[in-house]
């Protein structure tokens, strides 16, 4: 009863490590749908197993039901089966939980029929002589993978290991040797090797779908963002300064007719107008302005940086910033960057002090913004993170949002670096002048 006991606390630990590993390894709460949430996964299973087959032997060996020198070669057998069942298991429970999607076409339904019914008629080809030919399943697990992702994949494997088991046991099949041990190693690595190998291919491909739908999804927010950006141009320009030469423009006639009837008056007319130019002027700088900052095509992203934390509400601490002048593209980029994020944290983070750092890292700038405020920022809800890291994206760089509540922000870019590099901060200022 003791070892009963022993292997039933095993067994549950085994689940409960390998849960918690999983929620831990993989924060995006879909192992299978990238290849570090598959590495993830794996190292799950393999502790949690670890644990039961760890924690069974030993219970085993306290009630008398091995010795010793039995332990290796039973724990190393305890891992292998259940390793090789959870890779089956725990993957095809966690990518068939949720519902299905029930819009498939006939065709696509035909074309999943076709591939199940192909998985099958292979394995039992494979199982039907003792010749190694198990291996030629392969490519139709790879074509679930492919064209079906990670339930496809997980399906398939799930067939044909199914069929491989069953045939094993009634003794039959190229895994069925005199050598028992043999055997079951035989079966155990051919079932590894199959779920390990459409795992990683099912994930890769996930992988590929959710680059293409995010870059829609991107081009199609820039778009609207763009869009958005014209129309307020328009209207800056339309209430502005082409309402203000406009009246200058007949103000000026106006003061042709006056100065040509009153001689004398034509001096203050043409202070009026000169005003009022020197208005319409202003007014397009600031324009200009919005659109892209002066000093950061004059002085360089150093300064620019420094000017964005002149009369902040909230101490700012520069850890560090680029000596020299880099590409445009870089500059502009990390410019918004630090931008966006301080004005998000001065706005919304509650905090009592923010640091800034800009530094170059091989072939890329990285920019950190960090916060010791609130927390609980998220990049998902269309806000001010979600167009910036559009923006980064859009030139080939990264963005990450680590925000715990309580704990604070940080807003971490990595912008890739041209190589173009202008040495002296001034000398775009000095090129144009």
């Amino acid at each position: 009863m003791g070892s009963a006991l022993g292997q039933t606390i095993g067994n549950t630990l085994e689940v409960v490590v390998a849960a918690y590993l999983i929620r831990k390894l993989v924060r995006s709460g879909r192992p299978l749908d990238s290849v570090a949430g598959v590495c993830g996964l794996l190292v799950a299973i393999f502790a949690g197993t670890a644990v039961s087959a760890t924690v069974g032997p030993l219970s085993l060996r306290l009630g008398g039901v091995l010795t010793t020198s039995d332990l290796p070669h039973v724990w190393h057998t305890w891992w292998l089966g259940d390793t090789a069942g959870a890779l089956v298991v725990v993957p095809l429970a966690l990518a068939w939980w949720q519902p299905l999607d029930l819009s498939w076409t006939r065709g696509r339904i035909a074309e999943g029929a076709l591939m199940l019914s192909a998985v099958i008629v292979l394995t039992d080809v494979a199982l039907g002589t003792e010749r190694p030919l198990v291996y030629i399943v392969f490519p139709a697990l790879i074509w679930a993978a492919l064209r079906f992702g990670p339930r496809g994949g997980t399906l398939a494997v799930a067939v044909a290991v199914g069929f491989t088991l069953w045939k094993t046991a009634h003794h039959a099949g190229p895994f069925v040797v005199d050598s028992i041990p043999r055997s079951t190693l035989s079966t155990q690595l051919y079932v590894s090797v199959a779920a390990l190998s459409t795992m990683f291919l099912a994930a890769v491909v996930a992988e590929r779908e959710a680059i293409a739908k995010g870059l829609l999804e991107s081009r199609a927010r820039l778009v609207d963002v763009a869009n958005a950006e014209r129309r307020r141009l328009e209207n800056n320009l339309h209430d502005g300064a082409q309402l203000t030469l406009t009246m200058l423009a007949g103000q000026l006639a106006t003061a042709r007719e006056d100065a040509r009837r009153h001689p004398e008056e034509g001096p203050a007319l043409f202070e009026d107008a000169e005003k009022n130019l020197l208005l319409a002027i202003d007014q397009l700088r600031e324009l200009a302005h919005g659109i892209h900052p002066t000093i950061l095509t004059d002085l360089g992203l150093a300064e620019a940086i420094r000017s964005l934390t002149d009369g902040s509400p909230v101490p700012i601490r520069l850890l560090g910033l680029p000596a020299r002048r880099l590409d445009s593209t870089a500059e502009a980029t990390a410019y918004y960057v630090v931008a966006e994020a301080l004005t998000n944290a001065q706005r919304h983070a509650r905090a009592k002090q923010i640091t800034i750092r800009v530094v170059e890292s091989g072939r890329f700038l990285r920019i950190e913004v960090g916060d010791d405020g609130v927390g609980g920022a998220d990049d998902r809800l269309g806000s001010g993170l979600q167009r910036l890291q559009d923006r980064v994206e859009a030139v080939g760089g990264t963005l990450r949002v680590a925000s715990t509540p309580g704990r604070g922000t940080l807003v971490r870019a990595d912008i890739p670096l041209s190589g173009r590099k202008l040495t002296q901060p001034g000398q775009a200022a000095r090129a144009r002048s």
